[in-house]
């Protein structure tokens, strides 16, 4: 009996990520099978024709443009592994609140900056009377170029032929993703050749109110918070703002604030203890390529270093992939993001509540 067709049904019950997370999995299957990745997925998930696309969409794109295929799926499996990974990941949050653009074949995107000024608004005008021209003013507040997000994992042999591969490599790409744009979005970095600049860059940390006999926490954290939402508010910004907090002061302030406060509070393991932040959601912009790279290798020779991998040498940890009979992983996704304005992004360190 025939396989029934796939139909536009299928596509909608089954989020993108999955579908992603299949790639990656197919991709490091095949070392272990040597089937190509494409018979590997097919021997996995049936006449799932979506996944295949997606793994030949690593290294031919247009072929994501076939209608009736993957055409709408493949454009959106990166921003939804974005979205999957909003509960271990407070960037991953802001950006599924914030406008997202596809980056793929842009070199730099200029996007209209966010003028909040009463003297470019509208103006009422008496019947018959001349109504004023305004000028409208734009900048190039965020100018997105993409830059490299790179997850390297090694998994052995026998992890690669486990049932439950496609989980694992599932939780341990959002993990490592989430957590990467936490530690770069929620800094005071500037941009470079390698990554977009945190949201903190030239941002000044406000000064935080000290906690002393006359002033308890609560009143602390209450001072603090007015003096961020003071500060984005003289930039135009509030509305839409969002409070990014580590683990400590977000725990403490939710409980604080009480249950009829309407700033969403979010908690950041990436950020020091101490730091609390607000952000405008409606003036970020990201952006994200829509296809994954994968690339994997059973023979390579790996630094095992997680903060400041350098060129292999004599007292350089290595372990060789064919020693130990594991496969490595590389994925790499293309991201960007920026503010529309500026002062849309204001943050405290070193608070004492």
């Amino acid at each position: 009996m025939n396989a029934r067709p796939l139909v536009p049904e299928d596509v909608r019950r089954t989020r993108p990520v999955v579908y992603l997370a299949r790639a990656a999995t197919a991709s490091l299957k095949s070392f272990v099978t040597g089937a190509t990745p494409a018979n590997v997925a097919k021997s996995l998930w049936g006449d799932d024709r979506v996944t295949g696309t997606i793994l030949r969409a690593v290294s031919a794109p247009a072929t994501t443009t076939t209608s009736g295929w993957a055409k709408e799926l493949a454009g959106v499996a990166v921003l939804d592994l974005v979205q999957s990974i909003t509960s271990i990941s407070a960037g991953a949050d802001i950006i599924d609140r914030a406008l997202k653009l596809n980056m793929d074949g842009i070199a730099e995107y200029r996007v209209p900056g966010r003028v909040l000024n009463a003297a470019a608004a509208g103006a009422w005008v008496a019947e018959g009377a001349a109504a004023p021209v305004r000028s409208l003013n734009f900048s190039n507040t965020a100018m997105l170029q993409p830059r490299k997000l790179e997850v390297l994992s090694a998994f052995t042999r026998e992890m690669s032929e486990h049932s439950n591969i496609e989980s694992v490599v599932r939780q341990t790409l959002g993990e490592a993703t989430g957590l990467a744009l936490d530690v770069k979005m929620f800094s005071a970095d500037a941009a470079s050749a390698s990554a977009p600049a945190g949201l903190f860059a030239n941002v000044a940390p406000i000064t935080p109110t000290a906690v002393s006999g006359s002033t308890t926490p609560g009143e602390a954290a209450a001072a603090d918070i007015g003096k961020l939402f003071g500060a984005l508010a003289a930039a135009g910004g509030g509305k839409t703002a969002v409070i990014i907090a580590a683990m400590p002061q977000a725990v403490r302030l939710k409980m604080i604030v009480g249950p009829k406060f309407d700033y969403d509070i979010i908690s950041s393991t990436a950020l020091a203890a101490g730091t609390v932040a607000v952000i405008e959601v409606a003036s970020l912009v990201s952006g994200f390529g829509s296809t994954a790279e994968f690339s994997t290798s059973k023979v390579a020779a790996l630094h095992m270093e997680d903060s400041a991998p350098g060129d292999i040498s004599g007292s350089t940890p290595v372990k060789s992939m064919m020693q130990i009979d594991a496969i490595a992983l590389r994925t790499i996704l293309w991201a960007s993001w920026g503010l529309r304005a500026a002062g849309h992004a204001q943050w405290i360190t070193g608070a004492t509540w």
